[in-house]
């Protein structure tokens, strides 16, 4: 189904399709969720009412909401650095509990840890329900028309926006909603403005990055590229780098990336180039095309293969490539930015480092 082919290119995964249908079964925890724990006192002043535009048209919020769900798979990290902890979360990559990883865990605290809602069929509408939010955000999200259209009648619901492909949502749009929606704009852009001004500094620190080529790509049905609106190209972009001109177009106006066949593998000569799989992995799928590249002959590969596992640095380092947000994204950059350093450089001397324990 079409809902298990994008859960599989969303999570970077290596994992066979058996293993995804296990990891998209829900996580039984009950529906009761964690109590009121939105920190209204942090509502700025003047934040509310607020009109939010979307893909379905706009929602508009009149105070702070104290029960949020997400049906997105992300924002979880920009409410718990805001202070507020989500009823509920959408189940994604499982690579640690409830879906709150080690660069926001500290957020969390002792407060009761989210229910985490399944996903194999879509929105659980009947769970949301039974939760009884005050609020439903999907930025980072693929919400249907039908499926907004239940959700609304539940809460007031912020869908993705509609300038973006699904799940192409910029990191920094996402925030700015998620921050809007909760009645905190200033405390969200303060956020905003530290990645960017990390961000800057790489790029100032490495100034071989401008222009070259790169992109994320993974072994699935041919080789799969993530196209240039998805976030995970838009850390390429964030760096210096350039999205591959022929490959612009993929997925067309709809999708966040696309297929080619693994015949076209040598297209793949970029100036780096992070496969979310492990080497044995694309030499396999490729029929041993791979190995012949400059890319691969370079060094200018990174490999980051998903591990469906929880705490360890491979799972984790794998997540923060996929979750994209301003907690995320410095955790990513500690080991993200020398791996592409030592790509660029087109030395085979120059080991990727590996993601930090």
């Amino acid at each position: 189904m079409e809902t298990t082919r994008r859960t599989f290119l969303l999570s970077a995964s290596a994992l066979s399709v058996g293993g995804l249908l296990s990891a998209c079964r829900a996580t039984d925890e009950g529906t009761s969720g964690p109590s009121s724990q939105a920190a209204a006192t942090a509502t700025e002043a003047k934040a509310f009412p607020v009109t939010i535009k979307h893909k379905f048209g706009s929602t508009t919020l009149t105070k702070a909401p104290t029960r949020v769900v997400c049906v997105g798979l992300v924002e979880q990290d920009m409410l718990l650095a805001l202070g507020i902890v989500p009823v509920a979360v959408t189940e994604w990559l499982k690579a640690a509990p409830h879906e709150i990883y080690p660069w926001v865990q500290s957020k969390l605290g002792s407060a009761t840890p989210p229910v985490v809602l399944p996903s194999a069929d879509g929105i659980a509408v009947e769970k949301i329900a039974a939760l009884k939010p005050d609020l439903i955000i999907g930025q980072y999200a693929g919400v249907t028309a039908a499926e907004y259209d239940k959700l609304s009648k539940i809460a007031p619901t912020v869908a993705q926006p509609k300038e973006y492909v699904d799940y192409g949502v910029p990191w920094d749009v996402n925030a700015r909603n998620v921050g809007l929606a909760v009645g905190q704009p200033a405390r969200a852009e303060q956020l905003i403005r530290a990645v960017r001004t990390r961000f800057a500094s790489e790029r100032a620190s490495h100034p071989q990055f401008a222009g070259k080529s790169a992109a994320v790509v993974t072994a699935y049905d041919g080789i799969y590229i993530y196209g240039p609106q998805d976030p995970r190209s838009q850390v390429l972009k964030e760096l210096g780098f350039s999205f591959p001109e022929k490959f612009k177009t993929i997925g067309g106006s709809k999708e966040f990336g696309g297929t080619i066949s693994t015949e076209r593998t040598r297209e793949l000569e970029l100036d780096a180039i992070v496969w979310l799989d492990d080497a044995a992995k694309v030499d396999k799928t490729t029929g041993g095309l791979w190995k012949q590249t400059r890319t691969q002959r370079e060094g200018r590969a990174i490999y980051v293969p998903y591990e469906e596992k929880q705490g360890t640095p491979a799972a984790t380092y794998a997540s923060a490539l996929t979750i994209v947000t301003p907690l995320s994204l410095p955790y990513l950059l500690d080991t993200y930015v020398p791996q592409l350093a030592a790509a660029v450089d087109g030395k085979t001397s120059t080991p990727v480092p590996a993601p930090r324990g």
